[in-house]
């Protein structure tokens, strides 16, 4: 089984052995055998010593334990790692993206946490709906608390009950539940009129390339004239699902080139492919990693296939393998470093996208027109965030200030398609349509900075735009653009 990593294996150079085996060839052999016997004993001598005589009486396992994270730290490599037979099975369930829990998604608005989105599980069947507001868990009080809190609150041991407070239209229900293992759907799909099929993949499962494939057939057959593959927050999985997916796009080719200690090129290369008769553009972040890089890198080199939206994606180019181990764990093991078919770098680079945009929302919307939708609407209420009527997994935050609304600069201007940047020296965001360029500055107060991000005041936004329509009511913000 292979996984995706960030750097490449640490080399050593044995100088004493090199120079042993000009001097005499026939020596080497048994030397390093000789050897190995001689770091075995020594090993296994300094644990005994140790687990007989130290006055702390440690356990063998505590310093085999121990012994073992020190050589795989002495890598620095973040992603060779040991697993203990608890640990290895929990790296299994994160690969398939499955976890403990009742099988709800939740986001934070104004310190408190509201659902989102639920899947098949315990929650479901108690009757939790997106927009319930989390007001307690286990009767104890959630309002106030952070997002990672409330969840924190909700997982827990499989098989255990939990009791989830919620309101709902100003009602309160106690829901009760029994945590069990969740899968969360690792591919999902939408349909964005008129003819923009969208899949997002948020990890390279086992099943991940066979989902993929299944739900592409299915919006074929509903007719799409475009595709937007959405691999944003993925952070990778399985080469073998990349390699599969990339054959719904390329007949053949080279998904990676693979270099390992030695330096020797492996490609890897797949065949008995398809193209389809449609473009294909895709969403990455700065969270999109490892397989998610491997196949943006391959449709990004076979150029006419796919354009690539977002920002430069993680940078984690190397493969690693996991190897069980007779404990019941296992080593996951950094083996290669990759490029892609151009033998372009990603390992501590990152991929550049075709089209930079910043922000979830405004990414998504820069697609959408790229793929052949011209009017947008976009709605945030306590359910999430919509776009066309199609819920989507992204949101944004506003900001309402003296009776006034700010709304994320770059998702307003994403709406009209323009151009966007920041004005360091005079502190005003500019925002172009063609040849008409409006600035917008925190001295007239038309431009509010918040936590690193800018808002522009909608109003005055309006004034320069009129095309922009929009409105704030009970909570439920709505902004649209429509164009002939």
């Amino acid at each position: 089984m292979n996984r995706i990593g960030n750097r490449s294996m640490v080399r050593r150079t044995a100088a004493a052995l090199i120079s042993l085996s000009l001097l005499f060839p026939t020596v080497p052999t048994v030397f390093a055998a000789d050897k190995s016997d001689a770091d075995t004993t020594r090993l296994t001598e300094v644990l005994d010593l140790i687990e007989q005589n130290h006055v702390s009486a440690p356990s063998k396992q505590k310093l085999t334990d121990i012994a073992i994270q020190s050589m795989v730290e002495s890598l620095n490599d973040p992603y060779t790692i040991y697993f203990t037979p608890e640990e290895l099975k929990q790296f299994q369930n994160s690969l398939e993206n499955n976890y403990v829990g009742v099988g709800i998604r939740v986001r934070a608005e104004d310190n408190n946490a509201y659902v989102t989105e639920v899947f098949d599980g315990p929650a479901q069947k108690a009757g939790m709906l997106p927009g319930d507001r989390i007001t307690a868990v286990n009767g104890e009080s959630a309002e106030g608390l952070k997002l990672d809190d409330v969840t924190k609150k909700i997982l827990g041991p499989e098989g255990t009950a939990v009791s989830v407070t919620v309101e709902r239209n100003k009602q309160s229900l106690v829901l009760q539940m029994t945590r069990q293992t969740i899968q969360v759907p690792v591919v999902t799909h939408k349909r964005f009129d008129p003819g923009v099929g969208y899949i997002r993949v948020s990890g390279f499962s086992s099943e991940a390339d066979e989902q993929t494939a299944a739900q592409l057939a299915e919006l074929k057959q509903q007719g799409i004239q475009s595709l937007i593959l959405d691999l944003r927050d993925n952070p990778g999985g399985l080469v073998e699902s990349a390699q599969n997916m990339a054959r719904l796009f390329v007949k053949e080719g080279v998904l990676i080139h693979t270099k390992d200690k030695n330096n020797v090129d492996t490609p890897v290369k797949f065949s008995n492919g398809t193209t389809q008769p449609f473009p294909l553009y895709i969403l990455v972040n700065e969270y999109s990693a490892s397989a998610s890089e491997v196949l943006t890198g391959a449709l990004q080199d076979y150029n006419v296939v796919a354009k690539v939206i977002g920002k430069k994606t993680f940078g984690k180019g190397s493969v690693q393998s996991v190897y069980p181990l007779s404990s019941g764990g296992a080593l996951k093991v950094t083996i290669e470093e990759y490029l892609t078919p151009k033998l372009r770098k990603v390992n501590k680079v990152g991929l550049n996208p075709d089209v930079e945009v910043d922000g979830e929302v405004p990414q998504l919307i820069t697609a959408l027109h790229e793929a052949g939708v011209s009017s947008v609407n976009v709605e945030l209420s306590k359910k999430g965030v919509s776009i066309n009527k199609i819920d989507v997994e992204d949101s944004f935050n506003v900001v309402r200030d003296n009776g006034e609304l700010y709304v994320p600069s770059r998702l307003l201007s994403s709406l009209l398609n323009a151009s966007i940047q920041w004005n360091a020296e005079q502190q005003a965001v500019e925002v172009s349509v063609n040849d008409s360029k409006h600035t917008y500055s925190t001295a007239d107060g038309s431009l509010l900075l918040q936590n690193g991000s800018s808002y522009l005041n909608v109003n005055r936004f309006k004034q320069d735009f009129p095309e922009l329509n929009w409105s704030d009511t009970d909570g439920q913000v709505e902004l649209s653009v429509t164009k002939g």
